[in-house]
């Protein structure tokens, strides 16, 4: 990497926060090696009683930011919830990520586009590889309760489990209490609220249906050449 590349990419992070959160901060838990990159605009409120245990690899939080955008990423983890990083994460300008009071983010490697937002109720879990695109809505809970005649809640939160290797491409809702198969590829406009094999592409804009299946994806870009 050049000089001028270096300089560039310390320009863009928040040099104060990065020492902060990576050095000081009680609530990080890291491996050697591994760090929290904060970039500018990027928004952290962790209560004091929560954790983020990061391994394998660094997290880069408002990654891909344009020049002079004050376009803002936002973490907010509440008392007692964890945050249990097994590989690291790209997490790209304007998105949102909360965990809420006791709940769970169990993430191996994932990348999370512009306008996305993950809340965790109870607790998502991700595999590795998993790669989110523009405005991804991931939520375990509905948020508010539904009641029967009892008074009694009838809608509590759910684990969501999105399985190694998954592509949810763009607009797209993922509800509580689903699980997304390995390998699976899900097309634009797609809602989620029922399990979805592994290796299929889904598709659908209100009972997600199976498109086709034995397929695969990649992180190629589609302007490169498959050989």
């Amino acid at each position: 990497m050049g000089f001028i590349s270096k300089l560039r990419i310390l320009r863009d992070l928040d040099v104060i926060k990065c020492i902060y959160w990576n050095f000081f901060a009680k609530q990080v838990q890291r491996e050697e090696g591994c760090y929290l990159i904060i970039h500018k605009n990027a928004i952290l409120d962790i209560h004091k009683n929560a954790k983020i245990i990061l391994r394998g690899r660094k997290i880069e939080l408002g990654y891909n930011k344009l020049s002079g955008s004050k376009a803002e990423t936002q973490l907010r983890m509440e008392n007692d919830s964890l945050w249990n990083a097994r590989n690291g994460a790209d997490i790209f300008y304007n998105t949102v990520i909360e965990v809420k009071e006791n709940a769970v983010l169990d993430t191996g490697y994932f990348s999370i586009n512009g306008g996305s937002v993950i809340i965790a109720s109870k607790k998502i879990t991700f595999g590795e590889d998993v790669m989110l695109g523009r405005n991804i809505i991931i939520y375990d809970s509905d948020f508010h309760q539904v009641l029967n005649k009892k008074q009694q809640m009838t809608n509590p939160p759910q684990e969501i489990i999105i399985e190694n290797h998954v592509w949810l491409t763009s607009n797209i809702t993922v509800l509580k209490g689903t699980c997304i198969g390995e390998g699976s590829l899900i097309s634009s406009q797609t809602l989620i609220r029922k399990d979805v094999p592994k290796g299929v592409l889904v598709s659908g804009t209100s009972l997600a249906k199976v498109a086709k299946d034995e397929i695969f994806w990649s992180r190629r870009s589609t302007n490169k050449r498959i050989n």
